[in-house]
């Protein structure tokens, strides 16, 4: 039945560790609350790019990152209060284990926090394979660590036997105040494929995948009965839509950006999007892998992460993308490349057989995957751009490629410092306007280096192309 209360009503699905099953229950039950008719908000914690789209197709609309270590606590609470309306249904997936985050010893970035900061309940999901009553001491560990979480319920995975369940029913519900909401058999057609940054991607999958799931959460667990225990959570007056900065009064007409999604490129937060059309940016979807050029006209091109690696060829072998691309950043057209984006943007990408396949250009500097080697973390990057009055600048975000410089003659400018080992991270390159980085920044947590961008790359580029005849 569609929603008629003006409340919102929903849960956070944490996980006692990484690949405990917390996607495909997510996926899951996004899809269940659609069957019956609820407009479901999806939401992510966390750096994800994959499980997002897998979100957007399970739910129907689009799915959000929470990460409260790159946007703080007050743009997490605002970002949801802004995207659930009174009569949503909400499905929150974690990242890796509930207590997990971007510290050893404080709670910023984990899905702990953002359940506390949301005041949203949460469904842990452990593997019980081979645990009896051991369970409960697990569960209530998990929940004392820090009381300020809600845990609602705990859902039971790989658990092939009626009995079994119940033990471990039995054994939680005695030693805690969790309801048991069921348990899960393994079934190995459900499986969905992994690489190396993750599952495969949304667009990789059929989309019976996700009614699979959904049909198999409704065999195992009781949906209706969820659904109407979860308590409900007064809507907020929506805040303001995510914009750090307006168009110049001068401008006259909206700058556009060329963004590359296609099975290359996707790595791309939602609310970075709203950040741009709230700021007057039009979007324009571009795919380097079939694009002859660039489009037409535009004012800005951002190269998100994927997988370049996977179609290294194809991209070589698209010269008059290279070239289009290339001419327009030694214009000094505007330029954002992220990791995969990145790669783009250098002379040369290696890829895991030893192959190189020529690229772009504009920097010079070679990536490869010959010898795989995983980077991985926050990153808090302070940039010095020489123009006051913000002449340092922090770029929030975070680092997740097992590429590396095969060769590299540029100069980074920016560098983040690890307060806990000490350690300094140097990235980010500049061409004109060109930026490279392996970061994938997150635009609307680095409202200083957005508001950079805008005014000092596209806007003076806009207005210079425009002006002239």
């Amino acid at each position: 039945m569609p929603n008629s209360d003006q409340n919102a009503r929903g849960v956070l699905i944490a996980g006692t560790h990484t690949s405990v099953g917390k996607s495909s229950i997510s996926m899951g039950l996004m899809r269940c609350f659609r069957n019956r008719g609820c407009n479901v908000k999806p939401f992510k914690v966390g750096p994800d790019y994959i499980d997002p789209g897998h979100h957007t197709r399970a739910s129907g609309n689009p799915s959000y990152n929470l990460d409260s270590w790159m946007g703080g606590a007050e743009y997490v609470r605002n970002l949801f209060d802004r995207i659930v309306e009174p009569g949503d249904r909400f499905v929150i997936e974690g990242v890796m284990g509930l207590h997990d985050g971007a510290h050893a010893t404080k709670a910023a970035g984990s899905t702990a926090e953002v359940a506390h900061l949301l005041d949203v309940p949460a469904l842990l999901v452990i593997d019980g394979s081979m645990l009896a009553r051991s369970a409960a001491a697990l569960v209530k560990g998990y929940m004392e660590f820090d009381e300020r979480v809600n845990v609602f319920g705990v859902i039971a995975n790989r658990v092939n036997s009626p009995g079994h369940a119940k033990i471990l029913k039995d054994a939680i519900e005695h030693a805690t105040p969790a309801r048991f909401i069921g348990h899960l058999p393994v079934k190995e057609t459900l499986k969905m494929p992994s690489r190396h940054l993750g599952l495969h991607l949304a667009g990789e999958q059929k989309e019976d995948i996700y009614e699979q799931w959904a049909a198999y959460l409704e065999e195992h667990l009781d949906i209706a009965a969820l659904l109407d225990a979860l308590p409900e959570r007064p809507c907020k007056p929506r805040p303001a839509a995510i914009s750090h900065s307006k168009l110049n009064p001068d401008a006259a007409e909206p700058y556009s950006v060329a963004v590359a999604k296609d099975a290359a490129f996707h790595f791309i937060y939602q609310d970075t999007l709203d950040l741009i059309e709230n700021s007057g940016g039009i979007v324009q979807y571009f795919s380097p892998l079939e694009c002859p050029t660039l489009p037409d006209g535009v004012d800005w091109v951002y190269l998100p992460g994927g997988y370049p690696e996977l179609h290294a060829e194809r991209l070589s072998q698209n010269t008059g993308l290279l070239q289009s691309l290339n001419k327009f950043a030694a214009a000094g057209g505007p330029v954002a490349g992220e990791c995969g984006g990145l790669m783009l943007l250098g002379k040369t990408l290696i890829d895991g057989e030893g192959t190189p396949h020529p690229m772009s250009g504009v920097f010079d500097f070679s990536t490869t995957f010959n010898v795989r080697k995983l980077t991985l973390g926050y990153r808090a990057l302070e940039f010095k751009t020489g123009a006051p009055p913000d002449a340092t600048l922090i770029l929030r975000g975070h680092e997740f490629h097992f590429s590396s410089f095969e060769e590299n003659n540029e100069s980074p400018l920016m560098v983040h410092h690890n307060a806990d080992t000490g350690q300094r991270v140097h990235d980010g390159y500049r061409n004109k306007n060109a930026f490279a980085l392996y970061s994938h920044i997150h635009w609307a947590g680095s409202p200083g280096w957005w508001e950079y961008f805008l005014n000092h790359c596209i806007l003076p580029f806009k207005n210079k192309r425009r002006t002239i005849p």
